[in-house]
């Protein structure tokens, strides 16, 4: 066989996408203007208007069949950047990422990150900003640090009974094919390092998530409905892994909810907002743990500041830029004759939406939950249950897991 054969062979079997990281003149106006724009679902969180967080965006990823969505919220961190959970395209069994039931594809895997690519999957993506579609079918999402093998290490030391989820990697970036319009949008400023999530760092958090009412379990709440919520919350001193850290609402009022995951949570540096946090999980879903205990979950994003530079150009200086990106310049795209998925009317996050436009009753599955049972600290761990499935016909799909120490019952929103 010649060789022009073999590469034709290899190209006809790999997929190949071009994505475009900011160019270094992009990123300097990135940092200029990032995070300034302001003018003026959490549970028990007030209704905040898109003006408060011009960032935050309602993320769905529809069924194959379109009628149901599994909702998340995302934050813009450039014109064509997204920041948002792994677990709102994957689902962790026994330590390991699934997508759709099936084991990661090796193949796809580039420096520890996995690469979705494939179009019957990124075609049911849409992104809302302010009740409206702003985004479709993104050309790449990326999984950051998925494709390795992760351990227990601060938290091992510390507590008996680490499940997966304390210590696998739930951060994810996605690449849209076209710019936002930065008008009513805004991107927001990215954390340099693990420093601005210090203990007693007060945050503030936007989520697309539910609010079901009090004493309700969260499956049971009506479905989402796409409204912006906020809360404040404080990071506490509990040991995590360096790329997690824990917070909670100060007054044990509010706790972040299912549909909230992959959202940002965001201080003031030098007058600029800044994600400092992407939620993971809480203890939202049982109304018997939102008490004084519930806690949230956060990758940091300081920890990635550097996995952020290499995939999407965003970096804290042009030294950095110039490590990854040096000479980059960005080559024009064709423009796509459509951005499917077409949809015939707005659809409402979690609402089973009919081919002819009519809402459905069926409630759609929402984001994978990890329900988790508070344990004693003094016990061995029992035996794993991160492959446990939640009936597929109830309201919502999940895993069940088992918690380290203090917590209570913790959420993959």
């Amino acid at each position: 066989m010649r060789w022009s054969s073999v590469v034709l062979a290899l190209l006809a079997t790999t997929q190949i996408v071009s994505c475009d990281p900011l160019e270094k003149s992009e990123n300097e106006r990135r940092f200029q203007n990032c995070g300034k724009k302001m003018t003026s679902k959490v549970y028990m969180g007030r209704d905040a208007q898109q003006s408060e967080a011009p960032w935050s965006v309602f993320f769905l990823l529809f069924t194959k069949d379109r009628k149901h969505a599994t909702t998340c919220t995302g934050t813009i961190v450039s014109p064509r950047h997204v920041l948002i959970a792994t677990h709102c395209f994957a689902e962790l069994n026994e330590g390991q990422w699934e997508i759709e039931g099936k084991q990661l594809d090796r193949t796809h895997c580039e420096q520890d990150d996995y690469l979705i690519t494939d179009d019957n999957i990124l075609e049911r993506i849409q992104i809302e900003s302010d009740g409206k579609a702003v985004a479709r079918h993104p050309e790449k999402v990326t999984l950051v640090k998925a494709c390795i093998k992760r351990s227990a290490v601060k938290t091992a030391n510390k507590y008996t009974n680490v499940t997966h989820q304390y210590y696998v990697d739930d951060f994810a970036i996605i690449d849209l094919y076209n710019d936002l319009p930065l008008n009513t949008m805004q991107q927001v400023c990215v954390a340099s390092s693990e420093s601005e999530n210090a203990v007693d760092t007060e945050l503030d958090y936007f989520g697309y998530g539910l609010n079901p009412p009090e004493g309700q379990h969260s499956n049971k709440a009506k479905d989402n409905t796409g409204v912006l919520r906020h809360e404040t919350v404080k990071v506490i001193d509990k040991p995590m892994e360096d790329y997690y850290f824990l917070a909670k609402d100060p007054n044990s009022i509010t706790v972040a909810c299912t549909g909230d995951s992959g959202g940002g949570a965001v201080k003031d540096v030098n007058g600029q907002k800044t994600i400092v946090g992407v939620l993971s999980q809480t203890n939202c879903a049982d109304p018997k743990n939102r008490n004084d205990e519930a806690m949230e979950q956060y990758a940091s994003v300081g920890y990635y500041n550097e996995d952020a530079c290499r995939l999407t150009g965003i970096c804290a200086d042009n030294q950095k830029h110039e490590k990854y990106h040096s000479g980059y310049t960005k080559k024009p795209k064709p423009p796509r004759p459509t951005e499917s998925p077409v949809i015939p009317q707005r659809p409402v996050g979690g609402v089973a939406v009919d081919p002819n436009g009519t809402p459905g009753n069926s409630p759609a599955p929402r984001n994978q939950e990890a329900t988790e049972e508070s344990i004693d600290s003094t016990q061995d761990a029992p035996e794993d249950q991160s492959s446990l499935k939640v009936d597929p016909n109830a309201s919502n799909s999940g895993y069940f897991h088992t918690i380290l120490v203090l917590v209570s019952v913790f959420v993959m929103l």
